[in-house]
């Protein structure tokens, strides 16, 4: 089955060497864009095994499984020839309806994954119409995990829980690297307690919710409550969550 990747950006890059080294095989990946030699750059510097570079004027997509990661004004750049056999979009803030009327395909599949793709760890949302759940359960979990909505506008919603929030979490673990600086830290030193602890709540939120996490840090009297009451006071949370709404009314 061939793969086709409209676009050779970074989130192209994270999802082709997923399938690429996931899937045993199973799939061929073909790439094209504006410029071939880009393409074929693209192909070479990931170091894919069973790829190949192809024109794009017009783009043959007949019976492949097309992935759009290309800026949503891309879309009117290219002309596609055939139908192809699912089509999937990173395009944020683009419906399904709007793709119809650009390429054909039997199924259709609106995809939000984030920037842990490139690690194998996305945590992705997708919304299908028509489409294999199998298929599409595979390929997403080649690099990383996904969860199906029944609403089309909850993908672009999800840039709240999983699109922009890579970059909020970033924030925040940098403020707390420059915290542990202004404490008399190394900044290296600072970074790797950072991290190290990042991928110990990133552990125990597998098994406890946000809450117990806190009753778990948090002693009658502490310092960990002392540090909570400011960033209350100081209406954190709200700001969070104010920032998330921003994000995703943006593409609205």
């Amino acid at each position: 089955m061939k793969v086709l990747f409209v676009g050779y950006g970074n989130m192209a890059c994270a999802i082709a060497k997923g399938i690429d080294s996931n899937t045993n095989g199973k799939y061929t990946i073909q790439v094209c864009g504006r410029d071939r030699q880009k393409a074929q750059d693209f192909i070479q510097t990931n170091n894919l095994h069973n790829a190949s570079s192809i024109d794009s004027a017009p783009i043959d997509i007949q019976d492949k499984i097309v992935i759009l990661a290309i800026k949503p004004y891309g879309l009117d750049e290219f002309i596609y020839k055939g139908v192809a056999k699912s089509v999937y979009s990173v395009l944020a803030g683009v419906n399904i309806e709007s793709l119809k009327q650009h390429i054909k395909a039997k199924s259709y599949i609106k995809l939000m994954p984030n920037v842990g793709a490139a690690f194998g760890l996305s945590s992705s949302v997708a919304f299908t119409q028509n489409a294999d759940l199998q298929e599409v359960k595979e390929i997403c979990e080649s690099f990383g995990s996904v969860v199906f909505v029944d609403n089309e506008k909850l993908v672009d919603s999800s840039i709240a829980t999983s699109g922009s929030s890579p970059a909020f979490l970033a924030l925040i673990a940098q403020a707390l690297i420059d915290s542990g600086v202004r404490e008399g830290l190394k900044r290296s030193d600072s970074a790797i307690l950072v991290q190290k602890t990042f991928e110990g709540v990133a552990k125990l939120l597998e098994s406890k919710t946000p809450q117990q996490i806190i009753d778990l840090v948090t002693t009658p009297g502490g310092t960990t409550i002392e540090g909570l009451s400011v960033l209350e006071s100081s209406a954190v949370r709200g700001a969070i969550m104010q920032a998330c709404h921003a994000s995703v009314q943006k593409i609205k």
